[in-house]
């Protein structure tokens, strides 16, 4: 699969908020770097990534922006709309630095501002 296929995969997956099939995305030797959380190796260090953000965030949606794509390597773009429990929008952007292998996920660096999902957005 392309980056951009696995990656397409990913989050609609991810969108689902099944942490268990989120975290089959990745390798289980994958390395996702998050900000404000450093290096998460493997499936149970990122299964708490996720398990975590669904807990706050019950729904998302996610979008890519732009992407540029290189052999198994590819930067995307995003735009997400988180909503919390009682259905308040929180919005935030960043960019993933990705390297696949197979269909999966091997390497997952991820740059966003963290504050952006301290406090909700002005916008629904």
């Amino acid at each position: 699969m392309t980056p951009r296929q696995v990656v397409e995969t990913y989050w609609k997956i991810e969108c689902t908020r099944d942490v268990d099939a989120t975290v089959q995305c990745y390798d289980p030797q994958a390395e996702l770097v998050v900000p404000g959380l450093g290096r998460l190796v493997g499936h149970e260090e990122i299964r708490r990534f996720y398990q975590a953000s669904v807990e706050r965030f019950p729904r998302l949606e996610v979008e890519i922006a732009s992407a540029l794509e290189v052999g198994d390597r590819g930067v995307f773009e995003w735009r997400s709309l988180f909503r919390d429990h009682a259905g308040v929008p929180y919005r935030s952007k960043g960019v993933n630095l990705i390297r696949v292998q197979g269909d999966r996920l091997a390497e997952v660096h991820v740059y966003y501002d963290p504050t952006d999902l301290e406090a909700p957005s002005t916008e629904g």
